[in-house]
């Protein structure tokens, strides 16, 4: 259930990062679909792990590079062809932590590695803090729009399940292990899902969870709204892990206790 790669620094502080779909993954997706691409080929995708630059940059931490590799493809982390694994992946990720002795956890990742990082961090008490880049919130639409030909690959033959997909992260049931986690949500205005996760934000609101809004106000989108920014999340991650906001503070400006604007570069 939990695989990936452990990287070990002697620290108290783990830094999850959970990955994003990178391109020849989803390039595959047909392929995959069609039975052209084997998962012995799609297991050797899932070994390109993204993010190591910055772990081997910053080695104040541990880290734990965990795949995604669910649905003969990728699962977000939540689902595995038309069933959910959540509640299971939960249980794998409590384990490791308690048995490698981490008194802090930081769930990190982009896009659907955003989701990842944000759902565990909702649902893990064990997780103190979360760095969710341009999360997808309505997965079930964000397939429908990459590979609306191959969705039975994530959804399988189960009945009403892509439905349940779309909505995941406002089922309420998620949040009951929820334990005061620093939520922080970084995404530009011009990313494709930036409305839904306002409204996600005002839902976290409503059931008493904080969170902070890290918004761009370029008019990149999505992948670029990450990888033209890497100075500030950079300096974001290791805010998190130092427990400061100094980094932040030098980047974006807080209007409002739930809301951080980045400076324009």
């Amino acid at each position: 259930m939990l695989h990936g790669k452990h990287l070990i620094n002697g620290s108290k502080t783990l830094v999850i990062v959970f990955q994003n779909a990178a391109k020849p993954l989803n390039d595959a997706i047909p392929d995959i679909y069609s039975g052209k691409v084997t998962q012995e080929e799609v297991a050797e995708m899932h070994e390109r792990y993204t993010w190591m630059k910055f772990a081997e940059r910053v080695p104040k931490a541990d880290y734990f590079f965990v795949k995604d590799h669910f649905s003969s493809v990728y699962g977000w982390y939540f689902m595995d062809h038309g069933t959910f694994i959540h509640e299971a992946f939960n249980e794998a990720l409590t384990t490791f932590i308690k048995q490698h002795g981490y008194k802090r956890v930081i769930a990190f990742g982009s896009s659907k590695g955003g989701t990842g990082a944000l759902l565990y961090g909702v649902m893990n008490p064990l997780i103190t803090d979360v760095l969710s880049l341009i999360p997808q919130i309505h997965v079930g639409r964000f397939i429908n729009r990459l590979c609306p030909d191959e969705k039975a690959l994530f959804y399988g033959n189960t009945p009403g399940f892509e439905k349940q997909v779309d909505e995941f992260l406002f089922a309420d049931k998620l949040y009951a292990g929820y334990k005061n986690t620093k939520l922080y949500l970084y995404s530009g205005i011009f990313d494709i899902q930036f409305e839904a996760l306002l409204r996600y934000q005002t839902f976290l609101t409503k059931k008493g969870i904080a969170s902070e809004l890290l918004l761009n106000r370029s008019d990149e989108r999505h992948t670029r709204l990450v990888n033209q920014y890497t100075t500030f999340i950079y300096g974001a991650l290791e805010d998190l892990i130092d427990q400061s906001e100094n980094r932040m503070d030098q980047q974006a400006i807080k209007i409002a206790p739930s809301v951080r604007v980045l400076k324009e570069q």
